[in-house]
């Protein structure tokens, strides 16, 4: 004869495994996401070291994966990413989420081993904003540069570290080189 406590027993004993499982997930999950944020502390404690962490988290070999999370630590959720770019004698700007960027660059930068790298950092700060102008250099796996130009992040210090709220680049070209103030 089947007993109606021990069926409820039962169903209440498998709720409670389930509940504890889930809760142990879930507890897991926020462990690791913590860890990451401990790990990419250093990265928002200066404008210095958020401007260093944006290169060093989309360089790398050729089909070694970027650290997106790293990249999307240092933004805004709202910041905006602007390329800009010539055809025959008109500009354009692509604007781009951090999402869409990512979408756009991800796997190009692995399957190219796309490395970007400073010359020099041009830092000006007032109360808690910061604008850089950054000087830069693209090689790809063969260890070619094939590109320079000009990096502008503008940053705020707020929440107790600094956040990219915009960053436009801008490539050298035959009419418009990089001068020397921002090289040396």
């Amino acid at each position: 004869m089947i007993n109606l406590k021990d069926i409820i027993m039962n169903r209440y004993t498998k709720i409670s495994v389930l509940l504890a499982l889930f809760t142990t997930v879930i507890g897991y999950s926020d462990l690791k996401s913590q860890q990451k944020e401990q790990q990419y502390a250093n990265d928002v404690t200066s404008v210095e070291n958020i401007v260093t962490a944006v290169l060093a988290s989309i360089s790398g070999e050729k089909g070694v994966e970027r650290d997106w999370t790293r990249f999307r630590n240092l933004f805004l959720p709202t910041a905006q990413l602007n390329a800009v770019s010539y055809k025959n004698n008109s500009t354009s700007v692509k604007v781009y989420t951090v999402n869409e960027f990512i979408e756009a660059a991800g796997t190009w930068y692995e399957d190219n081993g796309f490395k970007e790298y400073a010359y020099k950092n041009q830092i000006d700060t007032f109360g808690n904003i910061a604008n850089v102008f950054q000087s830069y250099g693209i090689k790809l796996a063969d260890g070619i540069e094939v590109r320079r130009g000009i990096n502008s992040f503008q940053l705020v210090y707020m929440q107790n570290r600094w956040w990219i709220t915009n960053l436009i680049w801008d490539n050298e070209t035959e009419k418009n080189k990089i001068p020397k103030q921002y090289l040396e």
